[in-house]
């Protein structure tokens, strides 16, 4: 075999091993970046669950196994969680005031006799949070109708938030759950 013959034989037997070297290089590196973020994980989730009361209650709740048996009663469970925060709005959605210091002429806002807790409402004018009423704590079954604003407003047309709150009583007037819809204040004069 000539000596260029040679040099080229060991010339590319070299960058086979290169090759071979830079393989098994970048293969260790992502073992290596793998076992890494396999123990971050690991650690991680073992703090969190073990910091976080909330956290580890779901992670109970992920344990539940659900199968024929138990499939309704988990149901269920759902359904009540879930009814417990809902309610039934009834209200007017435009409220007109013959002017800014005048009771609305139909104004309407009750609690439905289907809903199991009391409810307030707060109204604000939209864009601005401006507070423009707060309601008495409606029983179930009662209304409010034509009521004045806290607020006077010049002539002219409103949007605004009413702002719902759902009470687990009346005296404690503690919140379960709220939802807000847009409503249109007309004033006149």
């Amino acid at each position: 075999m000539s000596g260029a013959a040679r040099n080229e034989a060991e010339t590319e037997e070299k960058k086979k091993n290169r090759l071979v070297i830079i393989v098994i290089a970048i293969f260790a590196v992502v073992v290596i970046a793998l076992l890494g973020v396999i123990i971050y994980l690991l650690n991680r989730s073992n703090n969190d669950v073990r910091d976080d009361d909330a956290r580890r209650k779901v992670a109970d709740s992920v344990r539940t196994v659900i199968d024929e048996s138990s499939a309704n009663d988990v149901m269920e469970q759902m359904r009540e969680e879930v009814a417990e925060g809902m309610f039934e709005c009834q209200m007017s959605m435009t409220w007109t005031f013959a002017d800014g210091e005048a009771e609305s002429q139909d104004a309407y806002v009750a609690n439905s006799i289907n809903n199991t807790h009391p409810i307030c409402f707060d109204v604000y004018l939209q864009g601005t949070e401006d507070l423009l009423y707060s309601s008495p704590v409606l029983l179930i079954g009662t209304d409010l109708k034509n009521f004045k604003l806290d607020k006077e407003l010049p002539a002219g047309n409103y949007q605004a938030v009413v702002m719902y709150r759902l009470l687990t009583d009346a005296e404690s007037q503690e919140e379960i759950s709220n939802a807000g819809f847009v409503v249109t204040i007309n004033v006149l004069n």
